[in-house]
C-alpha cells in the first residue's frame, strides 16, 4: 500500500479516537495531521465544524448515504471504504499521491464529534436523493 494512504489514514483514525473520547484534538495530533495532510486538514475541519456534512437515513432499510458541501458542490463520500465523488479523489488519491481529499476528512471528523445534519427520508426517495452525484451521460464532441 502506498506511504501517503498509510500515514493520512493511520492519523485520521487517531483523530477520531481522539475526537470521540474527548471532543478535540490534542496539540500534537493537530500539528501532525497539519503537517500531513496540509490544507485539506483544515479545510475538511472547518466544514465539520460549520455543519457542512449531511447523514441521509433512509428508512426502513436504515441504509445511510453521507455528503459534504464542498466549494464546487456537494459530494458523496462513502467514508468506509473510503472513496469520494470529487475530482482531487480523481485526480490525486487514485493515482496514490495523497490518501485522503478534504471531504472525506470532513466526514470523519463530524462523524467523530456527531456534528453533521440528520436527514431522514423514505426508501423510495433514495434514486431521487443519490441522482446528483451518478456520472451524467455527456454528447460526443
Amino acid at each position: 500500500m502506498h506511504r501517503a494512504y498509510e500515514v493520512e489514514n493511520e492519523l485520521m483514525e487517531e483523530a477520531v479516537s481522539e475526537l470521540k473520547a474527548h471532543s478535540e484534538l490534542s496539540a500534537r495530533l493537530s500539528d501532525a495531521l497539519v503537517k500531513a495532510l496540509g490544507e485539506r486538514f483544515t479545510n475538511g475541519w472547518h466544514l465539520a465544524k460549520s455543519r457542512k456534512v449531511r447523514r441521509y437515513e433512509f428508512k426502513p432499510s436504515a441504509r445511510v448515504v453521507w455528503a459534504v458541501q464542498g466549494r464546487k458542490g456537494e459530494y458523496q463520500v462513502m467514508p468506509d471504504i473510503p472513496f469520494c465523488y470529487c475530482d482531487d479523489y480523481y485526480f490525486r488519491v487514485m493515482e496514490r499521491k495523497r490518501g485522503l481529499c478534504y471531504h472525506i476528512i470532513a466526514q470523519r471528523v463530524a462523524e467523530a464529534l456527531n456534528q453533521f445534519e440528520k436527514i431522514g427520508k423514505k426508501d423510495s426517495q433514495y434514486s431521487n436523493i443519490t441522482a446528483r452525484w451518478r456520472a451524467k451521460e455527456t454528447s460526443p464532441e
